[in-house]
This record gives C-alpha cells, sequence and structure tokens, in this order.
C-alpha cells in the first residue's frame, strides 16, 4: 500500500517531464510526510488540479470514503463501482519522490526512492466530489500493485511507479484503459533502493 509518501519537488526536473503542463502551483512544495486527507497539486491530462488524497466517489452522500479510498488496487479497478468508471478518462499523476513503509514485525520505517535521486510519479485515478454546500472537491487515489523484491520484505504491495517514458501515455485520455493496464506493475528492483530511517517519522 501507500500511506505515506514525500513530495519534495524538483522544479527543473517536473518542467522538462511535464512541458506543456502550468506547473506554478508546484513552486516551494517541500512536504516530505504527505498524509491522507491532505492536499496537493495533481497531474491530468492538460492541466494541473489541486486535489485531496482520499477518493470520494461522485454517488456519495459524504465524505466518509475518503480514509477508506486513499488506495486502489490495480487488479480490481474494473471490479469496484468506485473506480471501475474512472479507468478510461479520470487518469493522473502523484508527483513523489519516494514514499514510506513499515516493517508490520517491528514497525521499522523505511523511505523509498529513485535510484538516480529523481522523481517518482505515481498513477492515480481522480474524481469530482461536491458536498452538501455544492461545494466542488477534487480527491484522488493511489493505484497499488503487488510488491517487488526489494520491498517485500517489509510489505506485500506498493504504488504502481510509471517510468518516464511511460507519463503521457497514461494521462493521454484517447488510451482506454485496455491501452495503459499493462502499466499497472511493480517496478523493477533495479531502480529503487530502499533505506531504514528513524522510527520518530
Amino acid at each position: 500500500m501507500c500511506g505515506r509518501f514525500s513530495v519534495y519537488v524538483d522544479e527543473t526536473e517536473i518542467k522538462n517531464r511535464f512541458p506543456n503542463h502550468n506547473l506554478d502551483s508546484f513552486k516551494g512544495i517541500k512536504k516530505t510526510n504527505f498524509a491522507p486527507t491532505m492536499e496537493m497539486p495533481v497531474i491530468i491530462e492538460n492541466q494541473v488540479v489541486n486535489m485531496r488524497w482520499g477518493l470520494i466517489p461522485s454517488w456519495s452522500k459524504d465524505k466518509s470514503f475518503a480514509n477508506r479510498l486513499i488506495n486502489a488496487r490495480g487488479e480490481t479497478l474494473l471490479e469496484k463501482p468506485s473506480f471501475k468508471n474512472l479507468v478510461n478518462t479520470q487518469r493522473c499523476i502523484i508527483v513523489s519522490n519516494g514514499f514510506y513503509e513499515w516493517d508490520a514485525q517491528n514497525r521499522q520505517p523505511f523511505f523509498i526512492q529513485p535510484v538516480n535521486g529523481s522523481l517518482m510519479n505515481f498513477c492515480g485515478l481522480h474524481t469530482l466530489w461536491i458536498d452538501e454546500n455544492r461545494q466542488p472537491l477534487n480527491t484522488f487515489t493511489i493505484i497499488t500493485t503487488a510488491a517487488n523484491q526489494t520491498i517485500s520484505d517489509i510489505h506485500h504491495r506498493m504504488p504502481v511507479i510509471l517510468e518516464q517514458k511511460n507519463e503521457h501515455q497514461w494521462l493521454n485520455r484517447t488510451n482506454n484503459f485496455a491501452a495503459v493496464q499493462k502499466l499497472i506493475k511493480p517496478i523493477a528492483d533495479s531502480q529503487i533502493t530502499i533505506t531504514a530511517i528513524d522510527k520518530v517519522v
């Protein structure tokens, strides 16, 4: 799963990766412990939208879904009412530089990041929810998959991490879900590094 991650954005790198997006909202973002219900800029096909982490389906009567839908299992997206109507046109990218995972046995936290220190961007889904006061709220969830070998020693799930060459394919709404479903897989072990960190995190 993914329950905490870091959003420490290198502005030059993100501009190089998404040159056609207005990235002003990413300026100065330095959140090393981003948690559910917090808000951040999220990248969709043609723009950047501020969203809250924890998906609230458009048909939900209240916000109670948010805490339950911070992650979405990639293997069952087409089976779940909360996700199946989003996979063709409501895909997004959540910008990150790494995520945290805890060893369940001793609660030792680890930080997982790219070996080259670059951005680590997650596959996501997003939707718009209207509250009881008719106020709009954009929310997102992070898609997960089975852990690769590096992470499997501490957890059986991990977020779907996009290789840079596949980011625009994922965002392009002319690609239906069948065309991008193959991207939902564990990233290669050689592309990430895992480091034990202080339990104070």
